[in-house]
């Protein structure tokens, strides 16, 4: 139960020290070696002595491997981390929670090749900032001058109806 699994407070007041402000701690998963916090605004890894933070924003994607106690994750910019938990607790329901609570808008642009889909992700925390992230597949290139145009021409039309 969770009530009774809580984070040891010094872990919390590491993460305090990072973040620059009270943890909003709502859910932790614990491994050898790593410890994974899921708070309001972000995702934070403790791997050793040392903390790295994400906002909800900036993550793509997560899973869940209740057979290899494996969470894996994925940033928008295509960075992949994995980590064992012994104990996951509520994070893998949260980690959902919190990335869909951050995706404002998704549109799909067909492109020359394959298809861009364009999204709209907002911070979670006290003063929210919109993020927006092009994701090319099927062979779409972001390089090329007609994709760029229409994602372009596309986030504009998003950011003038959302926003």
């Amino acid at each position: 139960m969770e009530l009774f699994n809580r984070l040891d407070p010094e872990l919390i007041e590491e993460l305090d020290t990072v973040l620059g402000h009270r943890a909003d701690v709502l859910a932790h998963g614990i491994g050898e070696g790593v410890v994974l916090v899921g708070t309001r605004t972000g995702l934070a890894r403790r791997m050793g002595d040392t903390w790295r933070v994400w906002g909800w924003e900036e993550i793509g994607s997560g899973s869940w491997s209740g057979e290899g106690s494996t969470f894996r994750w994925r940033t928008v910019e295509g960075e992949r981390f994995e980590a064992r938990l012994d104990e996951p607790g509520r994070l893998p329901e949260l980690f959902q929670e919190r990335v869909q609570a951050s995706t404002v808008v998704q549109s799909t642009v067909e492109a020359p090749r394959g298809q861009v889909q364009i999204v709209g992700r907002r911070s979670l925390g006290h003063h929210p900032t919109m993020h927006w992230y092009a994701v090319p597949s099927g062979g779409a290139d972001l390089a090329d001058p007609r994709t760029r145009e229409l994602v372009v021409a596309e986030t504009d039309r998003l950011k003038t109806e959302y926003f």
